[in-house]
């Protein structure tokens, strides 16, 4: 309930903004996401998972220097995981675990100089898909296989973004932002087929995107 409640206001933050101003820009965005989840496991060797965003954005003017930019955003996330136990042969383990969300971020820019901006602003993602993709060796046996995780998962994710903005010329535009989740992925990693998994990790992201302003 609290989390619906969460999307609810932020998407009645964009209306009410919407609604007291006549210079609306939209425009497309896409980029790149280097992502990671936090976890506290020191036998699992971890690495960030690259992806791809892209959406729908508005510029929407509130006063001299503050704008608000709402969007909508398709944004595949996740990491790479790794293990292998230095005593057993053949005991090596590789899995993707890839998540894709529907994020709405509401970012407020503050702009220090002209076309560059401070940004930050809560995100709701909505959770689309979870899996775990792997493979291993042990003891000799190759193994494939893909779990889905989505079950396992809290499917709302709340966050927080900090980022950077530039405006070329009223029209092309680039941010760069890190995106820190404040609630777990995962609601439930006590099934022997899902130990990969644990309750407490959390989304964290940098991200990189380009986008156009239609006039």
């Amino acid at each position: 309930m609290k989390k619906s409640k969460l999307i609810i206001c932020a998407l009645l933050m964009c209306a009410g903004a919407m609604a007291q101003t006549e210079k609306v820009k939209l425009g497309v965005k896409a980029g790149l996401n280097i992502s990671s989840l936090t976890f506290d496991e020191n036998e699992l060797k971890s690495s960030d998972k690259t992806g791809f965003t892209a959406g729908l954005m508005a510029e929407i003017p509130l006063a001299k220097s503050f704008s608000v930019q709402p969007e909508l955003l398709f944004s595949q996330q996740g990491m790479k995981l790794s293990y292998s136990d230095p005593e057993v042969q053949n005991s090596h383990y590789k899995s993707t675990i890839a998540l894709n969300y529907l994020n709405i971020p509401i970012m407020l820019k503050y702009y220090v100089a002209k076309g560059f901006s401070l940004q930050a602003g809560p995100q709701v993602g909505i959770l689309l898909k979870a899996n775990n993709k792997y493979q291993d060796n042990f003891l000799g046996y190759d193994n494939h296989d893909k779990i889905d995780l989505k079950d396992y998962s809290n499917g709302v994710d709340a966050s927080v973004n900090f980022g950077l903005g530039y405006q070329f010329q009223n029209k092309f535009y680039a941010d760069v932002r890190y995106n820190m989740s404040y609630n777990d992925v995962f609601k439930d990693a006590t099934s022997n087929t899902n130990y990969i998994i644990k309750s407490d990790m959390k989304n964290r992201i940098f991200q990189v995107t380009v986008g156009y302003f239609f006039k």
